[in-house]
């Protein structure tokens, strides 16, 4: 078996090399990173907008629009009597 002296040397080595596996991995994550993944942001103008997120693919896709660009909806006819 180990002597005591190289086990815990070997459980420091063990320890290090995740630690610096998860810090690879991280590091990796971070840089590929894409702020195209980031839901978009409503416009800056004052204008009212509705945002809507199709959940039907792979990667959910956001559409916004604005008010202006919504169809109108018109008024309900009344029955003459």
């Amino acid at each position: 078996m180990i002597d005591p002296v190289t086990d815990r040397a070997l459980w420091g080595v063990v320890a290090l090399a995740i630690s610096l596996i998860v810090l690879v991995i991280g590091i990796l994550y971070a840089a590929t990173w894409h702020p195209e993944h980031e839901p978009p942001e409503a416009p800056a103008t004052a204008e009212e907008a509705y945002t809507y997120t199709c959940y039907c693919h792979r990667e959910p896709v956001h559409i916004t629009l604005r008010a202006s660009e919504l169809p109108r909806r018109h008024a309900r006819g009344h029955w003459r009597r």
